[in-house]
């Protein structure tokens, strides 16, 4: 009996030892964000993706709820490790009911740490909205670390 039990934990270490990926496509990055004017809101959602060829694609959606526009909203990111492609910055009205997205696409400078911040507000203000994520950039894959994972370490 004692045998089986063995056995089987071994088999369970070694299973979640060698668990698949996560899914491929879209994940999300941050909770969202939301910027109001009047009855008019802007809801930020940022995404990431890993792609093929140790590319990662971060993404930002708005879209715009409750009665007209709380005008342009900017969002800029802001890598440390990676290399951006194209600009940096990103600026869109929607209206209540309308969507608006952009991707940028990075690729790490060197294995290790690397940190993407993504500030964004209304236009023409301060960006004083804040997102920060840290990816572990390997020889083979590259994975947003869990919030502790990566602390210490610098890009």
């Amino acid at each position: 009996m004692s045998v089986r039990l063995v056995a089987l934990l071994a088999l369970l270490v070694l299973g979640c030892a060698h668990s698949p990926p996560p899914p491929a496509g879209p994940r999300v990055l941050a909770g969202s964000a939301q910027i109001q004017r009047a009855e008019a809101t802007v809801e930020l959602t940022l995404r990431y993706e890993v792609r093929e060829g140790s590319a990662l694609e971060i993404s930002a959606e708005l879209r715009g709820g409750g009665s007209g526009s709380v005008g342009a909203v900017a969002v800029e990111l802001r890598p440390d490790g990676f290399e951006l492609a194209g600009p940096a910055a990103w600026t869109a009205e929607v209206a209540a009911g309308e969507t608006a997205s952009n991707t940028w696409k990075l690729r790490p400078k060197a294995e290790g740490i690397a940190r993407v911040e993504v500030r964004h507000g209304l236009a023409g203000s301060d960006l004083d909205g804040i997102t920060t994520a840290a990816f572990r950039v390997g020889a083979d894959a590259i994975r947003l670390c869990a919030t502790a994972d990566c602390a210490g370490e610098a890009p």
